[in-house]
C-alpha cells in the first residue's frame, strides 16, 4: 500500500501510537535510570549504556527525584499500552474498571487554598478522554464504575 492510499484516520492512528509508545518509552527510560541509580551504578555506567549524555542522565534522576510518584504507574500508562497495541482493549478496561482512583485537588495550607493543583487519577481518564484515547462509552463506564468516588470528589470530600 502506497502513502496516497492511506487516510488521514488511519495516518492520525498510526500518530497516536507512535505517540504512546514515546510516552511509554520515556516513563520505562525514567524508571530505569533511577533503578540503575538505586542498585549503585554512577552516571558515566548509566550514559554509557542508555548511549546519552551525562547532563540527560543528571535531568531525569532529578526528575525523579523531585516527583518519586513519577516512577509509578498511572492509569495513562494502561491506556498508552493499548494505543500502542501492546494490550487489548479488554485488558485495558479490566484494569481500568478495577483502579483505585484518586482525584485532583487544591492544597491549602492553614485553611487557605493555594494557587496549585494536585492532579490525581481520574484526571488522567478525562486527558485520555478528551484526546480522544478512550472513548465515550469506555469513559461511560469508568464513570458507572467509580459513580460513589466522583461524587464524593464533586462534594469536596
Amino acid at each position: 500500500m502506497s502513502t496516497m492510499d492511506l487516510s488521514r484516520e488511519q495516518v492520525a492512528v498510526e500518530l497516536d501510537g507512535v505517540a504512546a509508545r514515546l510516552r511509554l518509552d520515556n516513563r520505562a527510560l525514567l524508571k530505569a535510570v533511577a533503578q540503575a541509580q538505586r542498585v549503585g551504578m554512577v552516571h558515566r555506567e548509566i550514559e554509557k549504556h542508555l548511549d546519552v549524555s551525562q547532563s540527560t542522565v543528571h535531568r531525569l534522576l532529578q526528575k525523579a527525584a523531585a516527583d518519586p510518584r513519577a516512577l509509578d504507574t498511572r492509569p495513562t500508562d494502561i491506556i498508552d499500552q493499548r494505543a500502542a497495541g501492546q494490550i487489548r482493549t479488554e485488558e485495558m478496561m479490566n484494569r481500568l474498571l478495577n483502579w483505585n482512583y484518586t482525584f485532583g485537588h487544591t492544597p491549602t495550607i492553614d485553611g487557605t487554598a493555594t494557587d496549585a493543583y494536585e492532579q490525581g487519577s481520574w484526571d488522567d481518564i478525562e486527558r485520555a478522554y478528551y484526546r480522544r484515547l478512550l472513548t465515550e462509552d469506555e469513559v461511560s463506564q469508568l464513570m458507572e464504575r467509580n459513580k460513589d468516588a466522583l461524587e464524593r470528589a464533586a462534594r469536596g470530600k
